[in-house]
C-alpha cells in the first residue's frame, strides 16, 4: 500500500452512531442532487442500507463533507468515495486511509470509481499507485425511439419476468453473457432476490426472450422517478452467447424502450467504451453519450506515481 497521507480529520465511521450514520445519509443525498447521479454503485448503497459487509471512514470539517465506504470480497475490494464538489484532497485524503486500512488483508484488487467523470478526478487515484481500468458511458435517448420494430419468427416470444418461476433460468443466461464482466457475472439467488424486493422493482417491465420455450435473453428495466427528467434504464441486457447473432439484442433494447415510453421521458443506460459493437447498436437506436464514469484499478505491488 501507498505510505501514509492520513488526515487527521479522518475517522472510522462507528456503526451504532446513529448521528454520524445520519450526516453520512446527508451527504449521499444532497452529493446525488448536485450531481444528477447516485452518489454510489447499487452494491455499495445497499450494503450502506443493510448496515453490514462494509467497513466506512468519514472526513470532518465544519460538518462530514466525505465519506469512504470499503466493500471487500473474494481477495478484491471496491472503496467507494463521496465527497462534497471539488474536494481533491478530502478525496484524496480518504482514499489513501483506506489504502492503509487494507494492507496487511491480502487483498489483490482494489477498485475505485470516478462518476461524471472530470480530469481532475484522475490526479489522486493515480498519484496513489491506481491505473485507469474502464470508461462507462452512459447514453441517453428522448422517448419514445423513432426506430423500425424488427420482426421476430414465429417460435420467438417476448413476455415479462414471473417471480418465483424464472430466476434459476435468468441466472444461468445472465452468468454464461456475463462470464468476464466484473459487476454483472457470478450473480446468485440471493443478489437478484435482494433487486426483487426493491422499491422500484416492477416484473411487467423485465422482459424475457424465448425461442422455442428456452430462454435466450432479456433487458431488464428500472425507472427513475425521482431523476429530471424522469429516466427509464436499461438495468441488464444479456443474450444467452449460443443465441448470439440473431438481432435478439436489438429487438430486446427496442422492446425495453417500448416498455419504458410513458412511464419515462428518456431512456438511458450503460455500456463500456471500448465495446464497440455495443455502442454502434445503440447511436443506431438514437442514443448519445450524457456522461462518463470512470473505473481505477489498483494492484498488489504497484506504487505510487506521484508524476501522474
Amino acid at each position: 500500500m501507498p505510505p501514509s497521507t492520513r488526515s487527521t480529520q479522518v475517522e472510522d465511521l462507528a456503526p451504532g452512531d446513529h448521528e454520524v450514520r445520519r450526516a453520512v445519509e446527508d451527504l449521499l443525498v444532497r452529493v446525488a442532487r448536485a450531481s444528477g447521479h447516485p452518489a454510489m454503485a447499487e452494491p455499495s448503497m445497499l450494503a450502506w442500507q443493510d448496515g453490514q459487509g462494509f467497513s466506512g471512514l468519514i472526513h470532518r470539517a465544519e460538518r462530514v463533507d466525505g465519506y469512504a465506504q470499503i466493500d471487500h470480497r473474494a481477495g478484491t475490494a471496491t472503496i467507494e468515495v463521496v465527497t462534497d464538489p471539488d474536494r481533491i484532497e478530502v478525496r484524496r485524503a480518504l482514499l489513501a486511509t483506506a489504502l492503509e486500512r487494507l494492507a496487511g488483508s491480502g487483498i489483490r484488487e482494489v477498485r475505485t470509481w470516478a462518476y461524471r467523470h472530470r480530469p481532475a478526478d484522475d490526479r489522486a487515484p493515480l498519484d496513489l499507485g491506481f491505473a485507469v481500468e474502464r470508461d462507462l458511458l452512459q447514453l441517453r435517448a428522448p422517448l419514445p425511439l423513432r426506430v423500425d420494430r424488427p420482426a421476430l419468427g414465429a417460435e420467438v416470444q417476448l413476455r415479462s419476468f414471473r417471480p418465483g418461476v424464472d430466476e434459476e433460468a435468468w441466472l444461468e443466461v445472465n452468468n454464461r453473457a456475463f462470464a468476464t464482466h466484473p459487476e454483472q457475472g457470478g450473480w446468485d439467488l440471493p443478489t437478484l432476490r435482494r433487486r426483487e424486493a426493491a422499491p422500484w422493482f416492477d416484473p411487467e417491465g423485465f422482459i424475457l426472450l424465448e425461442v422455442g420455450g428456452r430462454l435466450a435473453g432479456s433487458c431488464w428495466t428500472k425507472v427513475h422517478r425521482e431523476a429530471r427528467p424522469v429516466l427509464g434504464e436499461i438495468y441488464v441486457i444479456s443474450v444467452d452467447p449460443d443465441a448470439q447473432g440473431r438481432g435478439f439484442g436489438r429487438a430486446l433494447a427496442i422492446a425495453g424502450m417500448d416498455w419504458l415510453a410513458g412511464r419515462a421521458e428518456v431512456g438511458m443506460l450503460y455500456v463500456d467504451r471500448d465495446n464497440d459493437p455495443a455502442l454502434a447498436l445503440y447511436r443506431s437506436l438514437g442514443f448519445a453519450v450524457d456522461h462518463l464514469d470512470r473505473c481505477y484499478l489498483w494492484r498488489s505491488g504497484q506504487t505510487p506515481d506521484p508524476g501522474n
